[in-house]
C-alpha cells in the first residue's frame, strides 16, 4: 500500500465520506485522518469537490477491480461467473463495514448539485458496469449450456443492472446479505427465458403491481416480485 501523500488523502477520503457522508465530512477531517499539511492537500486537489471526485473515481476503481475479479474465478462459464457475481455481492453485504455504494450515495447527496465534477465519475461508473454485464449477456448468448439471452444485449444488462441496484438497496435497508441470492436467482430467470421487457410492455406499472398484466411479461415480473419479496409472517 502506497504511502505517498496523494494516496493516503484518497484513502481517508474515501473511508470518511463514504461512511459519514460527502457534506458532513469537512477538509480538515480528512487532513487530520492522511496526516498531510493543508498546502499539500491543496497541491493535489485544487477544491474539495475535486478530492470528493477524485475519491469516488478510486472506490469505483477498486470497487469494480474486485468485482470482476471474482467473476473472473469462473473463467468462461457463465454460470459460474454469474456465481461468482452474486457471492462476491452477497459476501460484501455481509462484511461488517458494508454501508452501500458509495456511487448511489454520492449521487443522491450530490443531486442538487448538477455542476459537481463527481457526476462524470458516476456516469462513468454506471457506463462500466454496463459494459461488463453486456459482457456476461454476450457470453450467455454464446453458451452451449442452456443458458440463453436476450437478443439486445443492451436491454438485459440494464435489468441485470436494476437487480444488482434493488439488491445494495435491500441489503442497505434490511441489513440482509440474501438480498444477493434473491437477485441471483431472478438473474437465473433472464437467462434462462430471453424475456425482453420494453418500456411499452413495462408501462402499465399499476396492472404489475396489482398483478394483473397480461401475457409473459406480466408472468415475469410477478414471478421476480415474488422472488424480491420476503415472505411474511402473521403476529
Amino acid at each position: 500500500m502506497s504511502d505517498k501523500p496523494r494516496d493516503r488523502i484518497l484513502r481517508a477520503a474515501v473511508r470518511l465520506y463514504s461512511a459519514e457522508g460527502i457534506q458532513a465530512v469537512g477538509v480538515n477531517r480528512v487532513l487530520a485522518e492522511a496526516d498531510v499539511a493543508p498546502n499539500t492537500l491543496y497541491r493535489q486537489f485544487h477544491s474539495k469537490d475535486e478530492l470528493v471526485a477524485a475519491a469516488l473515481e478510486r472506490w469505483s476503481g477498486d470497487w469494480l477491480g474486485w468485482l470482476c475479479d471474482r467473476m473472473d474465478r469462473g473463467g468462461d462459464d457463465l454460470r459460474a461467473r454469474l456465481d461468482g457475481l452474486w457471492n462476491a455481492l452477497a459476501d460484501w453485504f455481509a462484511s461488517e463495514g458494508f454501508r452501500g455504494s458509495f456511487v448511489a450515495s454520492a449521487a443522491a447527496e450530490l443531486r442538487g448539485n448538477p455542476d459537481h465534477p463527481a457526476h462524470a465519475v458516476i456516469a462513468e461508473h454506471r457506463a462500466a458496469m454496463r459494459r461488463t454485464l453486456e459482457g456476461l449477456v454476450e457470453l450467455g448468448a454464446r453458451d452451449p449450456g442452456g443458458l440463453t439471452a436476450a437478443r439486445d444485449p443492451g436491454a438485459v444488462a440494464g435489468q441485470l443492472l436494476v437487480l444488482i441496484d434493488g439488491a445494495i438497496a435491500i441489503a442497505m435497508l434490511d441489513r440482509r446479505a440474501e438480498a444477493a441470492a434473491r437477485a441471483g436467482r431472478l438473474a437465473a430467470m433472464l437467462f434462462g427465458s430471453g424475456v425482453e421487457a420494453d418500456a411499452a410492455t413495462l408501462a402499465p406499472g399499476a396492472a404489475f403491481c396489482r398483478g394483473r398484466a397480461a401475457g409473459p411479461a406480466g408472468a415475469t415480473v410477478a414471478a421476480r416480485t415474488a422472488a424480491l419479496t420476503p415472505p411474511r409472517h402473521r403476529p
